[in-house]
This record gives structure tokens, sequence and C-alpha cells, in this order.
């Protein structure tokens, strides 16, 4: 049985200072704007399973530690409130007993391992002769780094207790992040077998030492003389074996692909072996370099692996939806505890989203406040309504209109009541306002984030009417012969007409209503 992640607590670390994440048992697509996280927690996860120091180290504690933990202990400058650092994976698997044990926050006997950055006590002198002498400072010098099991055994990454892979798909042209892939790789193929990969280096070794002999033997003459120099290769064996590893596709090395079938080659590699060779395959936005169609091909290759537990960060709506709703994790800017989940979501909607396209999905779910008009006559007249009405931009205050038809509105809403964003429907009465906008709704009718807007005169069934209404004069002006008429047989035109102008227009009720609301 392949292992599996099942708790992911992360505490001071970067942006998170007390972060719990309970992942799917197979896939797992992280979601959210710039800069809340997304891929500080693939990089925890792959902390925690390398085991390695060295790795800590050159990426830097400055880095690591939650700098508004820092702060918060500035203000306070103590020994006793030095922030600690830890990252916990609760796994589930099968496991020896030295896996086993309650070092963890929970304080619970369970299988799992932890990376633990915190003050050195064999220090605790230093440290606090440097917090006296400058609070400011941090003592970042004096932490210490541990990996440890639930058990508190330690380990290191010579023997894994989980195995990760990395695919970075942001650094695709770094040649280091292609050597790493590819050691990866090669260790996590060759991990039971150790007497093969021995044999390989030891060939490897042996390969050197006879180029040596048949090609340097007549220069090293020339260079000694009465001197013991002489030319070579590398002895560190290991070292070197490991930076000419490369992997190749129709006898052409992956590093020679273009960025985009590098793309595509490293997932497929990755995703060959899930859940035998690899536990854990975490992947960085994998739609960067790809083409659409592309795109489309390394989705469903996804969405085909069985095995192994899959953690994908992205921003593209294409994979948020096609590889299922359910699966989203969505981090936010807002000081949560755990990213939110749309496991809620009745399969419905969430089929629903599978198959509508899916330009819309993520802006919806990431935006915190939100119009939702029902055509595009109102969408392309909204950001006038809304500078008419307040005087300011909608992007000034991060409002974010969408065009949705009618019929979809209510799997917008079921998505809002589990995002708890602040939505305002922007709806036509359709000549019957009880049953078309009060009835229809009545199932969110208790959101405090929900508000349906709408007006109450049966007489005026869609927006095109109410706008007219509001602005007879100038809209003759602008459509002669039966302005109405006109504005519905040519919705769109006409919106587009009434944008040009330069002059003001008067927002009906229920929109400048919809809006006063939403800027609260």
């Amino acid at each position: 049985m392949s292992a599996i992640i099942k708790k992911i607590k992360l505490q001071n670390y970067k942006r998170f200072k007390d972060y719990m994440i309970e992942p799917n048992e197979r896939m797992n697509i992280i979601v959210g704007d710039n800069e809340v996280g997304k891929s500080s927690i693939l990089e925890a996860i792959d902390l925690v399973s390398s085991g390695n120091i060295k790795k800590v180290e050159s990426i830097g504690l400055e880095r690591l530690i939650c700098s508004e933990s820092i702060d918060e202990y500035k203000k306070n400058a103590k020994y006793e409130n030095l922030p600690v650092m830890t990252i916990e994976l609760f796994l589930g698997g099968d496991f020896d007993h030295t896996m086993n044990g309650k070092n963890n926050h929970l304080g619970e006997a369970c299988d799992g391992i932890r990376l633990v950055c915190s003050p050195n006590d064999d220090y605790r002198n230093e440290i606090i002769d440097v917090i006296s002498t400058d609070a400011d400072s941090f003592p970042y010098e004096y932490y210490s780094i541990r990996f440890s099991t639930f058990a508190d055994e330690g380990y290191s990454g010579y023997k894994k207790k989980i195995k990760s892979v990395l695919i970075n798909n942001m650094n695709m042209n770094s040649g280091y992040a292609t050597n790493e892939f590819i050691q990866r790789m090669y260790n996590q193929y060759t991990e039971e077998n150790i007497k093969e990969r021995a044999a390989h280096r030891s060939k490897y070794r042996q390969m050197k030492e006879q180029f040596c002999r048949d090609n340097f033997e007549a220069l090293n003459n020339r260079v000694s003389n009465d001197k013991d120099y002489s030319f070579g290769l590398d002895s560190k064996q290991t070292k070197l074996f490991n930076q000419d590893l490369m992997i190749y596709e129709d006898s052409v090395a992956i590093d020679n692909k273009g960025t985009g079938r590098q793309v595509i080659i490293k997932t497929d590699f990755a995703l060959e072996k899930a859940g035998e060779n690899i536990d854990v395959i975490l992947i960085e936005e994998p739609e960067n370099h790809l083409s659409h169609g592309n795109l489309k091909k390394l989705v469903k290759t996804i969405s085909e692996t069985q095995s192994g537990q899959i953690f994908i960060t992205t921003h593209n709506s294409l994979i948020s939806t096609r590889l299922e709703l359910e699966n989203l994790l969505i981090l936010s800017d807002n000081k949560t505890d755990k990213p939110l989940s749309l496991q809620e979501l009745s399969k419905d909607t969430s089929n629903y989203f599978l198959k509508a396209p899916p330009a819309g999905i993520l802006e919806f779910v990431l935006s915190s406040r939100v119009i939702l008009v029902e055509g595009p006559s109102e969408y392309i007249l909204f950001d006038k309504f809304y500078e008419e009405v307040t005087g300011r931009k909608l992007d000034s205050d991060n409002v974010h209109v969408m065009d949705i038809r009618g019929l979809s509105f209510k799997r917008y809403l079921e998505l809002a009541k589990i995002s708890g964003s602040k939505i305002a429907v922007v709806t036509d009465n359709d000549g019957n306002f009880q049953e078309k906008c009060v009835e229809k709704y009545k199932d969110f009718q208790f959101l405090a984030n929900v508000q349906i807007f709408f007006d109450a005169n049966n007489d005026y069934q869609t927006f095109e009417v109410l706008l007219y209404n509001s602005n007879k004069g100038f809209c003759d002006a602008q459509f002669p012969n039966d302005a109405l008429k006109f504005m519905l047989a040519n919705k769109t035109d006409s919106a587009l007409r009434l944008l040009q102008s330069d002059a003001s227009i008067q927002v009906p009720d229920y929109i400048k209503r919809a809006i006063e609301w939403i800027k609260e």
C-alpha cells in the first residue's frame, strides 16, 4: 500500500501561523490569488519528505519562518517567545513502529513525520545576549533544524519515509530544476534495489578511471616533470554521476525539448509509477508553457491516473473544473485556519461546472465581491453604472462583474454558500417578480452574503425597458424611430453605443441598490 498524506499542519511557516489542510486521498487542486501560499504548501510537503537539512539551509530560515510571528515576537523579545516553525505530515499507509507516536501537535498516537526549526537550547545564553543587545534582530543563526517521525526518531533523505517528486513548471528552463527532477526519479526507481544503484556508480567510476589511463598518460608526462601535478577527472563519482544523469525521449535529452514538451514528459514520467515508486506527486502550475490543446491532453493524463496522491497548484479554470470541483482547495487572504473546500457542493452542481465553459469559475471562487448579471448588455454598461453611483471604478473596489445566464445563477449561489463571498444578483423579473425573483431564490434568502436585486413592477420585464424608462430623452436621441424597440432588438449594439457616449446615464433603481449594497 502506498503512503498518503491525511493532514498537513503548518505552524509559523511562511504566511501560515497556524494552518491545517486535510487533503483528498487522490487529487488535490490548490487554487488562490498570487501570494496566498499555494507554492509554499508544495514546498512544505517537499521539504518534510526530503529529510534534507541542506535543502532547508539553502532556502534560508529567514525565508521560511513566518514574518508575522517574528514581528509579534519583537513586540516582547524574550527567549521563551521565539517562534518555532513546524511542518507535520500525518500519514496513512503500512509503516513500521518507528513512524507511530505522539510526537505531534495533537499529542495523538499516529503515523507521521515532521520538520521542526526551533531555538537551539544549547545556545540559550548566546541567544539571550543577542536579544538583550538588539531586540530588533532575530537569532536565525542559533536555530536548529530537525527531521523526526511521530515516534521521535530522526530520519534523513537517505531512506525517505514518504516518496515524493516535485515538478516545478515555473522553472522549466532551470538546469538545476531538471537535474533535481531526474535525480528524484532515478532514486525512486532504484530505491528498492540498492545493489543496482551501487553497481551504476561503480561502473561509472571504473569508466572514468579507464578514460584517464587511456587518454591522459601522454599529457601528464608533459605536465609532471619534477612536480607531482597531473590532470584527471573529479573523483567524487556520486556527485558527477548524478549530474550526468539524463532522461531521453526518442533518443533526445529532455533538456533539449521545448518547455511545453518538458512539462508533458516530466508529468507523464512521474505519473507512470504513481502509487508504486512514488507516493506523492507535486505539480506546480502545469498550465505554464502549454497550448490549450496540450493542456487538455495533460489534464486527461492526470485525471486517468488512479494511484498515488497528487497536489497541483494552478490559476487555470480548465484544470480546476475538469479535475472536478470537489478536489479544489481554495486559499484566500482571509485569516482562516484552513483552506476552503467544495466537498459540500451537490453532485448536480459539480457536474454542471464539469461540463460548462470553465472561464469564470476561478474568478468567482477567488473574488470577495461579485455582481452577477444575466446578459451582455448589463455587463457592458456596468462599469459606467458603478462610476455613476460611486464615483469610482469597479477594479478600484475589487468588485467583479460576471455575465452569467439566469438559469445558472443558482449554481453560482450554491458556490457562494461555501465561499462566503458577497454576491449581488441583478436579474430581470420576466413579468412575474414573485415567481422569478422571490420564490426562485428562496433557498438563499437567509444568506447574509447573498442579495437578489430586481424591479418589482411586472410591467418592466427586462433590463432594456428599465434602462429606457430611466433615460427616455437620452435614448430617444441615440436611437430615433422607436428607441425601445431598437434597444430590445439590438441589445449588445445599443449598450455599446450608450457606453461610448460621454453623457451621464440615470442608473435604474434596482441596479443602483445592488451597487450600494456590494460596496458596503
